[in-house]
């Protein structure tokens, strides 16, 4: 083994450990890279990475921070790619984001946020389940739940961006497409009411208008090319 490691001090903070590439002079010269790998077995599963910060015994732990540097004055700050490996007989590795659990407080946040930019679109945020080519079995599901509370559930909000000086954006939901058979179906509906209490009420609006009319509500079935159009019904 090779051992790195910051004697044991009683006075003022623990000593650091730092290592750092070499920078260059040069006009197209890159910076040097900081390579970090475990080793690998012939037999049995390669060697783990492990990045972990210190517990502090009476306070918090260190916080750890992975960020691209800031760009210079042309090109684009650092690229961030995180990514389990291919497999070519099994599953390939999980990729699992969590906070950790609170005792006397709450769990700690997750949140997803692109960057500001004052040109061009605004920069998008894509989640998409895993595609199969395995015949006759189903894509990977996108699942979003609220928070179980002891009280009030959480909410589930999504909302479409604001446009400030033109029309704000569109909320489409639909279902997937089927190539040879049927397209999806597409459900919206309140839980049932426990043993006491009424189920959810559900609301389908349009907003208010200062200046022209409102929007419309249209409930279509589509056209059915060899068959009947689908039926609207409303029932009590």
């Amino acid at each position: 083994d090779v051992v790195v490691k910051v004697g044991l001090g009683d006075t003022g903070d623990g000593g650091q450990v730092s290592v750092e590439a070499g920078s260059t002079s040069s006009m197209y010269g890159l910076g040097g890279d900081v390579a970090v790998s475990a080793g690998g077995s012939l037999l049995n599963r390669g060697g783990g990475i492990i990045m972990s910060s210190g517990a502090g015994s009476a306070t918090s732990s260190g916080a750890v921070s992975i960020v691209s540097a800031n760009a210079g004055t042309s090109g684009v700050s650092g690229a961030m790619t995180l990514a389990t490996g291919t497999s070519t007989n099994g599953n390939s590795g999980a990729l699992v984001m969590s906070s950790g659990s609170a005792t006397a407080g709450s769990g700690g946040e997750i949140s997803l946020t692109v960057g500001t930019g004052d040109t061009g679109t605004g920069g998008l945020v894509s989640i998409t389940a895993g595609t199969t080519t395995a015949a006759s079995a189903v894509g990977g599901e996108v699942s979003v739940t609220a928070g179980k509370g002891a009280g009030t559930g959480g909410a589930v909000k999504v909302t479409a961006g604001e446009g400030t000086t033109s029309t704000g954006g569109a909320l489409v939901l639909a279902s997937g497409e089927g190539t040879a058979t049927s397209s999806g179906s597409v459900s919206i509906s309140s839980a049932d009411a426990g043993i006491s209490g009424v189920s959810g009420e559900m609301s389908l609006a349009t907003g208010s208008s200062t200046a022209g009319s409102s929007g419309s509500i249209k409930l279509l079935t589509g056209k059915g090319d060899g068959g009947s159009g689908g039926d609207v019904v409303v029932k009590v």
